[in-house]
């Protein structure tokens, strides 16, 4: 009788093996993908890298064929306006000793090279300072930080980096990597990487519109801005008849120009370029908080009374930041100042994202970026606030 026992024992343990014990596993070249197959199951973990700007992240769980579990999202990597003018490693010479100049990644604000030494490394493999996620075509040069152009290294763990020379975890082994200094990188007109270049001297401030015709507006530049040194009241000509379009007193506007400030009280500038909805470059950055909540953060017509109703809210965020022009400030400042709008922010995230997730309660969209997300509620019932929140926010976490 108790070897029958054991025999059922051993054939049920044989049987949970076979079924549930994967028996193939694959590691994709698609940014990190792995598979795991059984005879009952698949469970893919995915980091699959789409273009250079999104990537998808999350489990997939099926059986027999059959999705049971699927929280697969495709995340935006938003880049800093200021350093996405990729450079092509054709329009460089790079002059670095013993390091592979092909193969590069950033880190810490340090381009980096492969070294051709071999090193034995004699440190802990499992340990971490940072990874290398983020990979760009193998023709640019790397330029924000966790960048790299080299395929093999993407996903690479950092064990050390000390500014001079770096050691990444490849597949399990330790591999060298060397500074390449800025003196060593010149455009091959002879110039150095950081000269800049400009399209014309075109000159941008925001004010507030005091005064209007459909051909000339009166605003007051906000107080830091470097044209208030030339009057605290500005008249914009635009050149042309705006006919019956206003608008509107008490607004902020963005004004381009591209020329001198005329001596008058007010000044004056001739342009017909006025933005509504804020700067179109910008970054965010987030510090999440210890509570995952709500909080309300302002109502959009404190910005300006005639603007639409709706509120904005942090989920499970301390701050978030945007950076506009290399200044970066509280995006509550940043409203507030005229900077940016609600409406501009939503505009940026529809360019980021024209496939973002819809939904059918009226028209809810989420956008989900690498670091945060953002949730345009549009109900029904009329509710159209937005949120920022942690990367995970979906619509349902917010019980609305």
């Amino acid at each position: 009788m108790k070897k029958k026992n054991i025999l059922i024992i051993a054939i049920i343990v044989l049987l949970v093996v076979v079924l549930l014990f994967p028996f193939k596993i694959n590691r994709l070249k698609d940014g990190g993908t792995v598979e795991y197959k059984a005879l009952l199951y698949k469970l893919t973990d995915y980091h699959k890298f789409g273009t250079d700007t999104e990537y998808v992240e999350g489990i997939k769980f099926e059986i027999l064929g059959k999705e049971i579990f699927n929280n697969t999202t495709m995340y935006h990597i938003e880049k800093n306006p200021e350093t996405d003018k990729k450079v092509k490693l054709k329009d460089l010479k790079i002059t670095a000793k013993n390091v592979d100049t092909t193969k590069l990644v950033k880190f810490d604000g340090v381009l980096y090279g492969k070294s051709n030494a071999l090193i034995d490394y004699a440190g802990d493999l499992n340990k971490s300072i940072g990874k290398i996620d983020f990979l760009i075509g193998e023709e640019y040069i790397p330029e924000l930080n966790g960048e790299t152009n080299c395929k093999e290294i993407f996903n690479a763990s950092v064990l050390e980096a000390n500014g001079k020379s770096m050691v990444l975890n490849v597949d399990n082994v330790a591999i060298l990597f060397e500074s390449i200094d800025k003196e060593n990188i010149k455009k091959l007109n002879g110039e150095d990487e950081n000269t800049e270049y400009t399209c014309g001297e075109i000159h941008s401030f925001v004010g507030t519109v005091l005064e209007e015709t459909t051909t000339y507006m009166i605003v007051e530049p906000n107080e830091d801005e470097k044209e208030r040194e030339s009057s605290d009241k500005i008249q914009i000509n635009y050149g042309a008849d705006h006919k019956d379009y206003l608008y509107g007193i008490g607004r902020k506007v963005i004004i381009q120009y591209n020329g001198a400030i005329k001596e008058s009280y007010p000044a004056q500038i001739n342009t017909d370029y006025i933005l509504t909805d804020g700067y179109e470059n910008f970054t965010l950055t987030v510090k999440k908080s210890e509570n995952t909540n709500k909080r309300k953060i302002l109502n959009n017509t404190e910005l300006y009374k005639n603007n639409s109703v709706f509120n904005l809210y942090y989920y499970g965020l301390d701050e978030v930041n945007v950076t506009i022009k290399g200044q970066t400030m509280s995006l509550e400042k940043a409203l507030k100042s005229g900077r940016i709008t609600l409406d501009g922010l939503i505009i940026k995230a529809n360019k980021d994202f024209p496939n973002a997730t819809s939904y059918d309660d009226g028209g809810s969209i989420e956008y989900h970026y690498k670091d945060y997300s953002i949730i345009k509620v549009h109900k029904l019932d009329g509710n159209r606030d937005v949120y920022i929140g942690v990367p995970s926010m979906k619509l349902n976490d917010l019980k609305l």
